[in-house]
Parts: C-alpha cells; structure tokens; sequence
C-alpha cells in the first residue's frame, strides 16, 4: 500500500499540465493521495477536477471570503478502489470528515450555519463556536478512518511575521488539530498526520536556518509531537533517513531556488500507533517499525532538473510549469483487509455540484445507506467485531477487527508550546 502527500499549487493547472485528472494520479502511482492547495471553491467544482475512473475524492474548499481567501487552499483525498460498494479495500475509507468540527454540511452543499453546530465537539469544547466554524471554512482538513488508522490530510495556514490575526489563527489551528489527535490516541487509534504543515522541524530541514529558527514556537509544537522528545508520532522520513541532509519538499517558485536546491523541508508524513500484530508480540513495536517500508520525496516532479531549464540568472521572474512543492510518499506492507464497506457520504460522487441536483433512484438510496453506516461508525469511533486474517511477528493469527484497534498507547497528553516571548516567525510563509 502506498500513500502519497503532495501540496500541488493549483489542482486545475495541475491536471491541465497532466492533460487529464485520470492520468495526473496515476503518474502517482498510489493508493491513497492526498493533495493540498487545491485553489478551488465549491462554486468551481466539475466532475474533470474530482471524478476519475477507479478513484474517491473527499474533498474541502474555502468557504470564506476573508480578505479574498475564496479558492486559496483546498485540500482533497484521493482513494484508488476496484469498487466504492461491498468493498474490503482499505483505500477506501469507512467513514469521513471534512474539517475539525463536523460543522460543514457538504452532503447538502448548504452553508455553514452555526445553528448545526453539534453540541459536543470531541476534543474541542474548549473553543467558541465562532472559532471553529472560522478554521473549517479555510478547507484546510480532510480526515478518513481507514479502519486500521485515521488519515489527516492537512494544509497548515500561512502566518507572516508582523500579522497578528493570522498567526492567531495557525496557533488555533495547529490547537485543534492536536485536539482530534489526542482524542483518537486516547481511544486506542492509529493516526496518520500527512500534508503541508509549513514547518521545517529542524536545521537539517532547512537551507538556511537563521539564529532563531530553533526557538519559532510552531517549530517547537512540532517536534513536542515526536517520540523522541516524549511525543507519540514519528516524522516517518527522519525516522528512515536520520543523516539526510539537503532533501528537501519546498523552493521557492520566483527565482531559481529549484535549481541550487535553496529549500527546506515542510511536507511531512507523521505516523503514531502500534503495530497491527497480536498484543504480546507488539514488545518494542511500532506501526512504523512492522509495517512502513520506506519513506521518500519522488523527485521526479521537480519542476526543475539538470538539464531541464535555463539557469537562473537573477533579477527576472520565472514562471515553470508544475507545483513548488515536491510529493512525499510512504508504502505500507502487511495491512490486511477490513470488513465490507461502501463509500462514505461525503464522497465526491454525491456532490451536487459536481453532478447536477438530479440523483438517479438508486444513488439516493445508496447514499441514505452510506450515511446510516457513517453515524453507525464514525470517524472517531470503534468498529463492530468482525474477524480478519492478519500477521503476527512470527505467524498469521485470526483476530477480531476491534481488537486491532487497540494499540496501548499512554493516555498522556501533548504538551502545547505555545506561549509568550518565542519568535512567531515562520521559516516559510504560506
């Protein structure tokens, strides 16, 4: 199984440079990819930027229009299935979640209104109304329980130094992410962080780290979240590639930082969670250490290569077709199937406006289904017993599906770092 993360400035132009959506994913060549900055409102949602043969998309559009923010980020997930019904795939997600709160009712494509607001929010109770709704209207976060782990794909907000409303903003944001994750940890859930977080976490991530890159509060939220530093989650590319130094996911697009490789690293996959084998054999295991084989940036999607473009010469804007970001992926092996399952509701294939208010019968009874088994599930919640093959360190053992949702993480909680008198200024400004 392989997963793929990859921030693609624009999809439209994305898949206008690839000539079809169909073929800008499969020149992926992944299971389940997740992209952001989409740059898409609902209003401009078609069919050819989120229906291809053989794919889901769950996807979430700015719905503000702060300071001109309609269409600015987006973030959308891909999944590679055989079938979207009675499917045991585990691309295929079992429920999903657009946003942190569940406030948007993207079913219906109607409004946001603060009337739907639930009343308990998991995790985040803490926070007025009026904030949560603010942070779901960037389109910034998709969430898919994929039954073996939950799946965040998330576009981290841009913050320049010297604007405090934004950067109050992303410390809300990165508070209410933590939020969900702790509450899924504390369940027993294996969770995956994947996307641009705008955040190079250390020196070795960044060409040009300045005197206080060390001490940037956001930084230092990030690596708080590492097992190293007492954290539950592993930055999956320094945990296989520790000494790797000048790869990086970033350059900037106007001038010719691609070419001196002058960039850091901010697109990350992070992975918590234990192994999928039986409990006495999960000693000293992680999801990481059993089932993660590798971890990398597929270069290859460089916008500029030896040999590929002029050299920059300074002084001159340039414009080179493709993202400034590159993607990041990570293949998973021995992940065994999940319980029979269709698409979730929030699939793209029920949007109206993708395909017109007019539902043929059977998609509407369809999706009257998928809803019921969505808030039978949950994306936060544990599954019905359902016996499944999967592997143990030394052999194939028969267990129930709920048991595998239990990893034995600690209850303990991630520390926010946060606080007065650190330096607000991101190494990347987004």
């Amino acid at each position: 199984m392989k997963i793929v993360t990859y921030n693609i400035n624009g999809l439209r132009p994305r898949v206008s440079q690839f000539g079809s959506l169909l073929k800008l994913l499969d020149s992926l060549d992944a299971d389940i990819i997740c992209f952001q900055e989409t740059k898409l409102s609902r209003q401009e949602l078609a069919a050819d930027l989120v229906s291809a043969d053989g794919y889901e998309c769950f996807f979430s559009c700015t719905r503000t229009s702060d300071k001109g923010r309609i269409g600015y980020s987006g973030v959308a997930t891909f999944c590679r299935v055989k079938s979207a019904f009675s499917s045991s795939e585990v691309a295929l997600p079992l429920a999903a979640e657009e946003g942190f709160t569940g406030v948007l009712e993207t079913l219906q494509g109607s409004r946001a209104r603060k009337d739907k607001m639930p009343a308990k929010v998991e995790g985040l109770e803490e926070f007025p109304k009026d904030e949560l709704l603010k942070v779901d209207s960037e389109g910034r976060c998709i969430i898919t329980d994929h039954g073996h782990f939950v799946l965040f794909n998330i576009y981290g907000p841009r913050a320049v130094c010297d604007d405090t409303e934004r950067i109050q903003f992303k410390l809300t944001f990165f508070k209410m992410l933590q939020k969900r994750l702790e509450f899924l940890l504390h369940q027993g859930r294996r969770v995956f962080v994947v996307g641009d977080l705008n955040i190079a976490p250390a020196s070795i991530d960044s060409c040009n780290p300045g005197p206080d890159f060390e001490k940037n509060e956001f930084r230092m939220w990030f690596r708080s979240l590492l097992v190293e530093n007492g954290g539950p989650f592993f930055d999956v590319f320094r945990a296989k590639h520790p000494e790797r130094r000048e790869t990086y996911t970033h350059w900037r697009q106007d001038t010719g930082a691609e070419e001196f490789n002058y960039g850091s690293r901010i697109d990350h996959i992070l992975s918590a969670g234990s192994c999928l084998h039986e409990e006495h054999d999960q000693q000293d295991h992680s999801f990481l250490t059993c089932h993660v084989k590798e971890c990398d940036m597929l270069m290859q999607f460089k916008r500029r290569r030896p040999g590929s473009s002029p050299r920059w010469k300074g002084g001159k804007r340039i414009k080179v077709e493709g993202s400034d970001h590159v993607p990041v992926y990570m293949s998973l092996v021995k992940i065994p199937d999940i319980l029979q399952h269709n698409t979730p509701s929030l699939s793209a294939r029920y949007a109206p406006e993708v395909h017109g208010l007019q539902q043929t019968i059977v998609s509407m009874l369809m999706k009257r289904q998928v809803a019921e088994q969505v808030n039978a599930y949950g994306v936060s919640s544990s599954f019905p017993e359902e016996n499944i093959t999967e592997g143990s360190c030394s052999e194939c053992v028969k267990r129930s599906f709920h048991d595998c949702n239990k990893t034995g993480l600690s209850s303990q909680t991630i520390p926010f770092f946060f606080g007065p008198g650190i330096s607000r200024c991101p190494a990347k400004h987004r």
